[in-house]
């Protein structure tokens, strides 16, 4: 079974981190496949990647305008890419370390027509291909299971019980992929919206809810 894991250009950070980490516990009966959108193949981010254990191959698709794509244009492309790798279990960080919208994962399953399951802390391989994919979620300090078909696609949290990850003994090749090998058409790409100003992330909140005065406070404090 291939499981797709499709990093965020900051490999280094929690989310990728965390998505790695729960691919490692699906075992060997899987073959862990990386991919890599845009971004550049001789930085540290496909260093890094290169020296985990789990990874059997790293995938980098290559096009300049994939850093301009909108949310909804990249999760199609994550979807083609996907369903050219044959990818049966897609895996994602919930969102990026930048803007952290975290809707390139549900763009990617409804491109894909796959189930969408967020919050992902737990996987079990099932024991056949076309078995269902055992899930465990967490949200709000409640846990549940649930079965899901094949395709699946899997949103993990940056922080969770996961095993730390083991370094391989050597580093894994990076293939390259363009996109007319997919089947993509580069006229498709919708770019995204530049922000006005500097994103700076909000401050961590208590986990608590706010007053209406409090929300609009931390909303508009930047204003």
């Amino acid at each position: 079974m291939i499981v797709l894991v499709c990093l965020e250009p900051a490999a280094s950070s929690l989310a990728s981190q965390a998505v790695l980490q729960l691919a490692s516990t699906l075992g060997e009966k899987s073959e862990t496949v990386v991919l890599y959108a845009g971004g550049d193949p001789k930085g540290a981010t496909l260093a890094w990647v290169r020296s985990c254990a789990v990874v059997r191959r790293i995938i980098h698709l290559q096009n300049g305008l994939l850093a301009k794509a909108d949310f909804a244009t990249l999760g199609m492309i994550l979807a083609e890419t996907a369903r050219h790798l044959k990818a049966r279990v897609i895996l994602t960080g919930e969102r990026s370390g930048d803007e952290g919208q975290g809707m390139v994962p549900a763009a990617l399953a409804h491109h894909l027509k796959a189930p969408y399951f967020a919050r992902v802390v737990g996987v079990q391989h099932p024991a056949r291909e076309d078995d269902p994919l055992l899930l465990t979620l967490r949200s709000g300090g409640k846990v549940c299971r649930v079965s899901s078909p094949l395709p699946a696609v899997l949103a993990v949290p940056p922080a969770g019980s996961f095993p730390p990850l083991e370094v391989g003994k050597s580093a894994v090749e990076i293939e390259h992929l363009t996109f007319d090998q997919v089947g993509l058409d580069a006229g498709r790409i919708v770019p995204r919206p530049s922000l006005l100003g500097d994103h700076v992330p909000a401050p961590a909140q208590a986990d608590r809810t706010m007053t209406f005065h409090e929300a609009a406070k931390l909303l508009l404090q930047d204003q």
